[in-house]
């Protein structure tokens, strides 16, 4: 696999494993719609293209839409109202009540609202709604003559109150995030509004309680206050997912069952927690459910309970990811997806666990040569679960020892580019690399009674304690991949992302198994970081127990800071960073720079914390590749537009000499 290929991989929904995937079952069962995406980096944009599928898997998909611009995500942190994401919005297509059209939100213009298309294909798509906001969901009226969309005018309201409030100049307090926004942040809940749209009338109105219930469904009656999933069955029949310990943030969870007769089923017992997902078969006989398990929780199994079972029968169980199941008949149908196998519908037999494809996305790789994938399992130091996956080359020869690379911080799904899909990792193995795929261990058991996400520090007896359990992790995988005879120990890379690249600062400090770095976020220490953060979130983590700016901050920052540890680290670094968060590296960067350090920062332009763009996602991969290969494999991408960052290189301390570097691939020795 080349990077070319992985960045302009097909996704249905979010790249993200395990997120909800964008697909609708026709109201007959007979039908899926599916919005399928994929990366253009030479456009830098996506093609996004909405298709109907039979769930038979006979025939040909229907493409019955294109275009639109990407829709990102956003979210609230902490008490910021808004913040961008780089994944896709949630954007799943929706059938009319009687099968005839399909509703899906798309991005004309710089505004988002709701389009519907034949799913024929024999008509053009058309605009279904004209608001003055951006749509963020939206379900049919029962009788589906009209819409009932939720939008959120306060965001615009904020907006211009805090432009005019700019003319005075904006005070600096706790609405500021510099790495996100130079003007204040509008903070608070921002209440939707849910309004009808009518399809045939062409007017809008305030939606009632009814409609307004089909978009936000109340929570039933019957459920628990603590209720976090429910879903209803036929009969009045009602499950429901809550926690066992409501006041522990990490408490296990237990499920619910409550008959049409008032009688509740209490399902406690470990081999019920787990479950993230939970839905009842098209005639409301099963209860059924996905569930993580095993190992860590590595796995996931589907389960089901017929009628008063005290425990579900267990259907299947796979280190595969499966998510977005939905009822047809006696199948679920669900997107999966592999170490080596990029996402797919499928369709499980909900009796047997048999699978049969429905949808391929990307049949383009499938006669790919895949690196071979090893699953690590094992207890850290602190009698953590924890694991890893060992890509391989393909045709790896056993006792040949390789350069290997490390990329986090999950391992799930397939195997991509690690959490923030920025490590190519089938192309590194296909350039000669084994790659640690590493899975970020659970939290400590001093932390399981924590109520609040500041007692999962502040209940650790040593104030990076759990920064040491995730080395201990990664050095046992180390070991491990070492001990298999594959990997040369004197050459390892390492790769950080967000909580992962925090995680490999710390190991580049407390370790010395590597002798190359790169990060996509960086840097977490006493200065630059929390600067850019903002007020807000260094009050957060003051309440946590890191100091800023005064005395004891040297003492504690010393086993995380890459500044106070300038002397002891000659690891060459390279930080690919976001435009939004590049000045959390900068006191670092100088500070190596004028050392003497290796040390190189390239920054993207228009960038969130998750990277979204297609030209920087295929140019963060070829970055990590050039740098590696250079540093761990002594390779040279010899084409003339790459050779002036070889000569940057070359001038670091460190540096290979020049005749020990060779050009990869080889030159050909063909006549």
């Amino acid at each position: 696999m080349s990077i070319a290929e992985l960045a302009e991989i097909a996704d249905i929904g979010s790249p993200v494993p395990g997120s909800s995937p964008a697909l609708g079952i026709s109201p007959d069962r007979k039908r899926i719609a599916v919005l399928v995406s994929r990366g253009n980096p030479g456009e830098n944009q996506y093609c996004q293209r909405l298709l109907v599928l039979p769930i038979s898997g006979q025939g040909l998909p229907v493409e019955i839409a294109r275009g639109g611009a990407y829709i990102a995500d956003d979210y609230s942190l902490r008490d910021f109202s808004f913040v961008q994401a780089g994944w896709p919005r949630p954007n799943p297509p929706r059938w009319s009540p009687d099968g005839t059209l399909v509703a899906f939100l798309r991005r004309e213009e710089g505004r988002t609202q709701v389009w519907l298309a034949d799913p024929d294909g024999g008509l053009s798509p058309r605009q279904a709604t004209d608001l003055a906001d951006d749509i963020d969901a939206f379900a049919w009226a029962a009788d589906g003559k009209g819409l009932v969309v939720a939008t959120r005018p306060g965001i615009h309201v904020a907006a211009r109150a805090i432009a005019e409030e700019g003319n005075s100049g904006f005070l600096y307090d706790k609405r500021f995030a510099p790495q996100l926004s130079d003007r204040p942040i509008p903070t608070g809940e921002v209440t939707a509004r849910y309004t009808f749209a009518s399809l045939s009338e062409g007017y809008t109105r305030v939606a009632t309680a009814e409609e307004r219930a089909i978009l936000a469904p109340l929570r039933p009656g019957k459920t628990s206050a603590t209720a976090t999933m429910w879903r209803t069955g036929t009969q009045d029949r009602l499950a429901w997912i809550e926690p066992k310990e409501p006041e522990q943030i990490l408490s296990p969870t237990r499920l619910v069952i409550a008959d049409p007769d008032g009688r509740r089923r209490v399902f406690s017992r470990s081999e019920c927690e787990g479950i993230f997902e939970l839905w009842w078969s098209s005639d409301g006989t099963s209860l059924m459910a996905l569930q993580r398990t095993g190992w860590a929780r590595s796995r996931t199994a589907l389960l089901r309970w017929d009628n008063d079972e005290a425990l579900p029968e267990r259907v299947f169980e796979t280190d595969d990811v499966i998510a977005g199941c939905k009822s047809a008949g006696r199948e679920a149908i669900c997107t999966r997806e592999g170490s080596t196998r990029p996402i797919r519908i499928v369709a499980f037999n909900l009796g047997s666990g048999a699978q049969r494809i429905v949808y391929d996305p990307n049949p383009q790789f499938a006669d790919t040569r895949w690196g071979e994938v090893r699953r690590l399992r094992f207890r850290n130091a602190y009698g953590v679960e924890s694991f890893a996956d060992l890509v391989l080359p393909p045709g790896h020869r056993a006792g040949e020892r390789l350069p290997m690379v490390v990329a986090g911080y999950s391992s799930r799904g397939f195997l991509r580019g690690g959490t923030g899909d920025d490590v190519p990792i089938q192309p590194l193995a296909a350039r000669g690399f084994a790659v640690l795929s590493f899975a970020r261990p659970g939290f400590l058991p001093a932390v399981r009674e924590a109520r609040s996400e500041i007692e999962t520090r502040t209940l650790l007896e040593e104030p990076w304690a759990d920064r040491r359990s995730v080395l201990s992790s990664l050095e046992m995988a180390i070991e491990l991949a070492v001990g298999s005879g594959a990997v040369d120990q004197r050459r390892i890379g390492i790769t950080g992302f967000s909580d992962g690249g925090a995680s490999a600062q710390f190991a580049l400090i407390n370790s010395d198994l590597f002798s190359a770095a790169s990060f996509t976020t960086c840097c977490e220490d006493s200065g630059s970081f929390a600067l850019v953060a903002g007020p807000r979130f260094t009050d957060y983590l003051r309440a946590m127990g890191y100091p800023y700016f005064d005395g004891a901050a040297d003492a504690f920052w010393q086993p995380m800071s890459l500044l106070r540890n300038v002397e002891n680290i000659d690891t060459p670094i390279l930080i690919l960073a976001a435009d939004s968060e590049y000045e959390a590296a900068l006191d670092v960067w100088e500070t190596y720079r004028h050392r003497g350090k290796a040390i190189e920062m390239r920054v993207f332009p228009g960038e969130t914390h998750y990277r979204w763009q297609p030209a920087h996602r295929l140019a963060t991969y070829r970055w990590q590749i050039d740098w590696f290969s250079f540093w761990l494999a002594h390779q040279l991408d010899c084409s003339a537009p790459r050779m002036p960052q070889y000569a940057r290189w070359l001038a670091f301390p460190g540096a290979p000499e020049r005749s020990d570097l060779h050009c990869y691939p080889p030159a050909s020795t063909a006549p």
